[in-house]
């Protein structure tokens, strides 16, 4: 049996690190929290529920910030504004419903342009107008997903009327005219935000991390209020960076050029298979998985449309764009099920199938009631596992048929691996590579309720990803 000895896991560690700065620049997941990007995969106030905000900017530096707020179904922007932070500032916010719709409040002090009203800010059905009569609804804004994107760091006399004296900023300059007249003051991003998601009511409390992207490389710098930009599509950067384990004993760098950021950015999240446990039954726990595209919209809308990795482009009758998916569960005894899992509303070629941007996958819930995460985006039941001895146990999605996966990203410029094993450093290898699956993130809910409703709990988890690659150079002793 081979040793991965401290020295190999030292040439490891070089030769990774050597990797990544020779890729200064590139898009990557910053798995410690901090990037210029923030996704936040779900938003809800259905069945009595709020969704709470916040943002932290860890730098000494002022930013501006894009906040995206976007449906479920499509990734339709249904709020956009301007946020501005101070240093080492914090930004908290509240979604919460508002009559057919719902809207966003914040009693925070930071600046934002336009300003939110006091009593809130509503979303709007705008961007989807164009969609069948009954997908143009304000319902459809009840829930989605949020994205913060860094525009610019922000120096001089705007830096000083966004900082906070006595806890409130002057917040004099931030108008669509200043940002054009002191456009001096801005600088390129930088990065070091982080931030989270809560969603709270109807007796449950529970939480995720936002998602964060570094070397998204924005550099259209402070547009506008009222403008859709930037947005996922909008970086400079066409190189990702993916560090991944496909063996133990085994670190995998690769370094892929695509011919469009958002081609980079959907690699870095770029997943063949999610996975996560799942509890449900006898009425008292439930479990929802959430899992969230966020760069699907380009894929599946406009001419052309869709393009890989994505089957079928968006409908604006049906309100969907499906994407074939296999659903096989394994309870807590090691018994395993594929045929009796299957989503609703049921496709007519019976294949499993995620139809839109954000996705929630309900085990035991929407049927039984539990649900503390109810969504009308999508759900899959139980209720045949109810009689098995273990209620719970661990599921998997396959994105795409097994045997046939559509290349995410076709392999239309080189890319490069540098492989570390148990014998010591692979030399660099550079060729072709094509990333499979569907670019996805997301985290699970589990839901415990009691008849004595003090006793009720909830807890999030984030859900567990696979990679897979054509050719990528796995084991090379």
């Amino acid at each position: 049996m081979k040793t991965f000895t401290k020295k190999a896991l030292g040439a490891a560690i070089a030769s990774s690190s050597m990797m990544i700065a020779a890729t200064a620049g590139a898009v990557n997941i910053n798995h410690d929290g901090l990037g210029e990007v923030l996704i936040y995969p779900y938003y809800t106030v259905r069945a009595g529920q709020a969704t709470l905000i916040s943002v932290v900017n860890t730098t000494n530096i002022a930013k501006a910030v894009k906040v995206r707020i976007v449906e479920g179904k499509n990734t339709a922007e249904v709020l956009d504004f301007n946020l501005f932070l101070s240093a080492k500032d914090v930004w908290t916010a509240a979604i919460i419903a508002d009559g057919d719709g719902a809207k966003i409040v914040t009693n925070d002090k930071s600046c934002t342009n336009p300003k939110i009203p006091s009593a809130g800010q509503p979303f709007r059905n705008t961007a989807y107008v164009g969609d069948a009569a009954a997908l143009r609804t304000l319902d459809r804004t009840k829930e989605g997903y949020i994205e913060l994107i860094e525009m610019a760091t922000i120096f001089d006399d705007s830096a000083d009327d966004v900082t906070h004296v006595d806890g409130v900023p002057a917040c004099k300059l931030v108008s669509n005219a200043a940002v054009i007249a002191n456009s001096t003051d801005y600088g390129p991003t930088s990065g070091g935000l982080f931030g989270a998601g809560s969603l709270i009511g109807n007796n449950m409390s529970t939480g995720y991390n936002a998602t964060a992207i570094e070397g998204f490389g924005w550099a259209g710098g402070v547009t506008a209020s009222g403008t859709l930009t930037p947005n996922l599509s909008g970086g400079t950067n066409t190189t990702a960076v993916v560090v991944d384990s496909p063996a133990a004993g085994t670190t995998r760098v690769v370094s892929a050029a695509f011919p469009t950021s958002l081609d980079a950015v959907s690699a870095t999240i770029m997943h063949s298979v999610a996975m996560g446990e799942y509890a449900f039954g006898d009425g008292t726990f439930s479990t929802d998985w959430v899992i969230t595209m966020p760069t699907k919209r380009p894929y599946v809308n406009g001419s052309g449309a869709p393009r890989a990795p994505f089957q079928r482009a968006w409908s604006t009758s049906a309100g969907t764009a499906c994407v074939d998916v296999t659903l096989s569960s394994h309870d807590r005894e090691e018994r395993t099920a594929t045929s009796t899992d299957d989503f609703s509303p049921l496709p007519p070629d019976g294949v499993n199938q995620l139809c839109y941007e954000a996705n929630v996958i309900s085990f035991g819930g929407l049927n039984s009631g539990a649900s503390r995460v109810l969504s009308s985006v999508n759900a899959v039941g139980y209720n045949a596992y109810q009689t098995l001895p273990a209620a719970g146990g661990w599921a998997e999605v396959t994105f795409g048929n097994a045997s046939t996966f559509v290349p995410a990203l076709p392999a239309l410029a080189t890319s490069q691996t540098a492989l570390v094993t148990s014998t010591g450093i692979g030399a660099p290898t550079t060729g072709p590579v094509t990333f499979f699956g569907l670019p996805a993130i997301g985290f699970s809910i589990v839901a415990a309720t009691f008849s004595n409703a003090t006793q009720n709990y909830n807890s999030s988890y984030n859900l567990n990803f696979k990679r897979s690659y054509s050719n990528p150079f796995l084991l090379r002793n």
